[in-house]
Formats: structure tokens, C-alpha cells, sequence
């Protein structure tokens, strides 16, 4: 029982104390909501609204400005009202321990505080865009007065650059103005909903009016002095051309001159209804053609002074090549009497006389343009330059064909020279040869050596033609010196191989008696020495059978050969 009691009593000091936590709790933020709403500086906002009803304002301004006041007055009474009695409830429920009844107090109360806040901070940035807008709009007076006085005061000391713009420039500013007087008179009365629909538009058209006033004297000028002082330069300038007897065949400067007159009436007429876009436009593409007459006279005159220098110049190149090329066809024709010419020497140089002879045809019609004063100096100077690229040109052939046909003569001499050396060198051969007294030849030497020697037979008969061919006489000589330097090699293999069997054959006669295999290589050996006339199958045949019996004895004799030669 006593526990009971003594739970009890516990639990109730538990509950005593949570609620006394409770309340100190709500009383916390009661105290906290109080003070959130005394932050909210009603003097400043009063002073606020007084400041902004001294501003004389009327239309949608004012009743913004009332609905702005009305939410003031409203805070400052009913909600300021609302907001004490709520509070006195919640503490006084706190106080008798209403704990719920003062939680729910202190929620609605947040809430109003909350609601008052908004509405405070609403006030205070609606009064603050209505002073704002009231400076920007005195602002935008003030400034708009001081352009439209500048732009008045422009117009009326540089009117003569704007041309046939000013009227419409002034009919444009004086409706500028009395769009401007409204937005003036709106912003003094405080109208400042009429006054922004009028200033954007102010806005705009004024920076337009300065946009035609910054670009229109510059294209005016263009059209009124730079463009006919242009004109004028080219017509007279043309026309003295021309008595100086410059052609321009591709261009009509009076039909040029007479259509960019009406270009530039065009681009005045654009002005004058400030289309400044359109006038910009056209006055590029006049600016273009004139560049384009300009350019047509630098031209010819430009090329005046290289074509006359040319003439002289072509008129000698022209006869030095058509010298040079007769000269080279004689030479051609001569040589072609004695030398077949492979490569169509004489054919090409009959097709330089008839190059030569169009670019003198040419040369010809420009001395008689220049003569009747009917040359368009720029084209003849084109022509010039490709003549003399061609000229050029030629000469370079010339030079290459006669440097390829003028060694003929000494190729022949050299041709002849060293035809009597082959015949010579042949018959030293055949004559070493006899002079070894062998009892035969072997039949591909002798076959060999015949080739040869036909091959020698046919380069005389080629070097003794009336109308000879150097460049298969050059061919035949280097295959016939291959050939010989062939034959040299096959007949000291000869001679060395049939002196060396001869030698061994001798050496091995010592041995025949005590060596039957000597006397059968012997015998082997003189028979295909002195019946089939094979020289080294039959130094071989003795020569390994000497080896067999006197080790080393083939290569003595054999260096003791080379030497003896050698000393000879």
C-alpha cells in the first residue's frame, strides 16, 4: 500500500515537473512571437507612407497607394488588436496550466504573426516601388528633356548634312515631344501606369532618332559630294583616255556614269524617308561599280607603259628564234643525209617554224591595233606575256635538240675508232691462238668466237651505210664489247688450260713405268687433248691423277705456270 502511495506520489511530481517544463516552454515562445512582432517598424513604415503621399499621386498609382495604406492601417489596428488579445489568452492559459487551450492559442498566433509579416514587408516593398518609379520616371524627364534640347539644337546647325532627311527628322522629334510632354505631364501627377506605357515607346523611337542622326550625314555625304566629285573624276578622266586612244571595249562609262546617277537618286529617295538601311545598301553597291570603273582605267593605263616596252623586246625575241630555227633545220636536214634521227628531231622543229610563225601572226595584229589606235592595252599585255612564256619555251627545245644531235659527228669518229680496235683486238686473238699450235679448237669457243667476229662484220656494214643509225651503232658497240671482253676470258682459259695438260702430261711420263694408273690417265688425258680438243677436261683427268700420287704436285706446276707468265 505504501508503495502504491509512494509510486503515486512520484508520478505526480513527474507530472508536476513536465508540466512546469511545458509551460516554460510555451512561455518561451510566446515570449519569441512577441518579439517577432515588435520588430516589425511600424514608425518607419508610417514614415514611409507619409513620404509617399506627398507624392500627388492620381490614377492606378493612387489606388495603389491606398490599397497599400489600407494594408497599413489594418496591421497598425485590427492585427496589432488580434495579435495582444491572443497573446493575453496564452499566457493566461499557460498560467492556470491550459495546456492544450495554450498550445493551440500559441499556434494561431504564430500564424498571425506570420500573416502580419507578409503584410508588413508587402507595404514596405509596394511604397518602395512607388518612390522608385516616381525617381526613374523624374529621372527619365529630366533626361529626355536634356536629349530632345541637344537634338533640337543639332538639327537646326547641321540640318545641311542630314539633306533630304531634315523634314522628316523634325516631323519625327516634334512627335517625340509631345509624346513626351503626356509623359511628363502623367509623371507629375503622379500617373506612373500611363507614364510607363508612354516612356518604353519614348525609349525606343528616341534611340532610333539617334541611330538616323549618327548615320545619316555620312551617307548623305557619300550621295551629295563624294559619289558626283567620283563620277565627274571618271567621266573626264575617260574621256581624256580615250583622245589618248585607250580602248575599253568590255565598258560604256556614259551608260555606267548615267545608271549610277540614278543609283544614287534611289538611295537619296531612301534617305529622304529614312531608310537608312535600304540607302546604306544601295550606296555599297554604287561605291562597288565606281571601284570596278576605277579599276577598268588603272588598268589600260597601267598596262600602256609594258607594252610598249614589249614590242621591242618581242619583236627581236621573235626573229632570234625564227634565226635559230632555220638554222637548226638545215643543220637537220644535213645530218638527216648521213644519220637516221630517232626521235622526230626534224618533224618538231617544222612544228616550231609554224609556232613561231602564229605567235609572229599575233605579234603582227597588235602592231596593227596599235597603229589604227584600236589596242586594248591590258589584252595585248596578256597576250605579250603567254609570247614570251612560249618563246621561251621554244628556244629551250632548240637548245635540247640541237645539243642532242650535235655529238653525232664526233660519235661517229669515235664509232670508226673503235671498230678498228675490235678488228684489231680479233685478230690478236686469232692469232695467239695459232700461235699455240693446238691440234684443234673445242667447237664452243670456235662457235663463240664466230659470233663475235659476224658481230664485228655487221657493226662495219652499219658504220659503212650512206645514212647511218648512231643510236643502234652505240647499242651495238656496247654489246660487242661485252661480248669480246667474253672472248678474251674464254681464250686465256684456253691457252691456260692447254699449256698446263701439256706440261702435266709431260711431268706425269716419269711415273707411267711404275704407276699403272698414270699411264691410264695419261693415255686418257692425250686423247682428249689431241683428238676432241678438250683442254680442260684433260688437264683435270691428269691432273687428279698426278695429285694421287705426288700430293701437292698439280698446284707447284700450276703456280710455277702463272708465274712464267707473269715475268713474261
Amino acid at each position: 500500500m505504501i508503495r502504491v502511495l509512494v509510486g503515486i506520489i512520484v508520478l505526480a511530481i513527474v507530472i508536476y515537473i513536465g508540466v512546469l517544463a511545458y509551460q516554460h516552454h510555451v512561455n518561451q515562445q510566446l515570449k519569441e512571437l512577441r518579439d517577432r512582432k515588435e520588430k516589425l517598424d511600424k514608425e518607419s513604415l508610417s514614415a514611409d507612407i507619409k513620404k509617399a503621399n506627398r507624392l500627388s499621386l492620381t490614377g492606378k498609382s493612387l489606388q495603389d497607394f491606398n490599397d497599400l495604406q489600407k494594408s497599413f492601417e489594418d496591421i497598425d489596428s485590427n492585427r496589432e488588436k488580434q495579435f495582444s488579445e491572443q497573446l493575453e489568452a496564452g499566457e493566461a492559459q499557460t498560467k492556470n496550466f491550459q495546456i492544450f487551450a495554450a498550445r493551440e492559442t500559441r499556434n494561431k498566433l504564430a500564424e498571425l504573426v506570420t500573416v502580419m509579416e507578409q503584410e508588413f514587408n508587402s507595404v514596405k516593398t509596394g511604397l518602395a516601388d512607388l518612390q522608385e518609379i516616381d525617381r526613374q520616371h523624374r529621372q527619365a524627364v529630366s533626361d529626355l528633356e536634356s536629349k530632345y534640347q541637344e537634338i533640337r539644337k543639332t538639327l537646326l546647325a547641321k540640318n545641311f548634312s542630314y539633306g533630304p532627311s531634315i523634314d522628316k527628322l523634325e516631323d519625327m522629334l516634334s512627335g517625340l515631344e509631345a509624346d513626351f510632354d503626356d509623359f511628363s505631364k502623367f509623371t507629375s501627377e503622379g500617373d506612373h501606369e500611363h507614364a510607363e506605357s508612354i516612356l518604353e515607346s519614348l525609349r525606343t523611337e528616341t534611340g532610333r532618332l539617334e541611330e538616323l542622326l549618327s548615320a545619316i550625314p555620312g551617307l548623305y555625304k557619300d550621295i551629295a559630294t563624294e559619289f558626283p566629285a567620283q563620277l565627274t573624276e571618271i567621266k573626264t578622266g575617260s574621256q581624256q583616255m580615250m583622245k589618248q586612244h585607250f580602248n575599253f571595249p568590255k565598258m560604256d562609262f556614259e551608260r555606267e556614269i548615267a545608271g549610277l546617277g540614278k543609283q544614287i537618286e534611289t538611295s537619296k529617295q531612301a534617305l529622304e524617308g529614312l531608310k537608312i538601311e535600304d540607302a546604306s545598301a544601295a550606296n555599297a553597291r554604287i561605291e562597288k561599280q565606281i571601284d570596278r570603273l576605277y579599276a577598268a582605267m588603272e588598268t589600260e593605263y597601267q598596262a600602256r607603259g609594258p607594252v610598249e616596252e614589249n614590242l621591242d623586246v618581242l619583236s627581236r625575241f621573235i626573229a632570234h628564234a625564227q634565226n635559230q630555227n632555220r638554222v637548226l633545220l638545215r643543220e637537220l636536214e644535213r645530218l638527216n643525209q648521213n644519220y637516221t634521227l630517232d626521235h622526230d628531231e626534224v618533224a618538231t622543229a617544222r612544228g616550231l617554224t609554224e609556232q613561231l610563225k602564229q605567235i609572229n601572226d599575233g605579234y603582227q595584229l597588235d602592231i596593227q591595233s596599235l597603229t589604227e589606235k584600236s589596242a586594248v592595252y591590258s589584252e595585248i599585255l596578256k597576250r605579250q606575256e603567254k609570247q614570251k612564256v612560249e618563246l621561251t619555251q621554244i628556244e629551250k627545245q632548240q637548245t635540247e635538240i640541237n645539243d642532242s644531235v650535235s655529238a653525232l659527228s664526233d660519235e661517229e669518229k669515235k664509232a670508226r675508232e673503235t671498230l678498228q680496235r675490235f678488228d684489231f683486238e680479233m685478230h690478236s686473238l686469232k692469232r695467239n691462238i695459232e700461235n699455240l699450235n693446238l691440234p684443234g679448237l673445242p667447237k664452243d669457243y670456235l662457235d663463240y668466237f664466230f659470233v663475235v667476229s659476224d658481230e664485228v662484220d655487221k657493226l662495219a656494214d652499219a658504220i659503212g651505210q650512206v645514212q647511218i643509225n648512231m643510236e643502234e651503232i652505240t647499242k651495238q658497240l656496247i654489246m660487242i664489247q661485252s661480248d669480246l671482253d667474253t672472248l678474251k676470258e674464254k681464250s686465256t682459259d684456253l691457252r691456260d688450260s692447254a699449256k698446263l695438260a701439256e706440261q702435266l702430261i709431260q711431268y706425269a711420263n716419269r711415273f707411267r713405268l711404275s704407276k699403272p694408273e698414270i699411264e691410264t690417265a695419261s693415255q686418257k688425258a692425250k686423247a682428249l687433248f689431241d683428238r676432241e680438243y678438250k683442254y680442260t677436261e684433260s688437264l683435270e683427268t691428269i691432273a687428279t691423277a698426278l695429285d694421287k700420287v705426288e700430293p701437292g704436285s698439280y698446284k707447284r706446276l700450276e703456280d710455277s705456270y702463272y708465274k712464267s707468265i707473269q715475268t713474261k
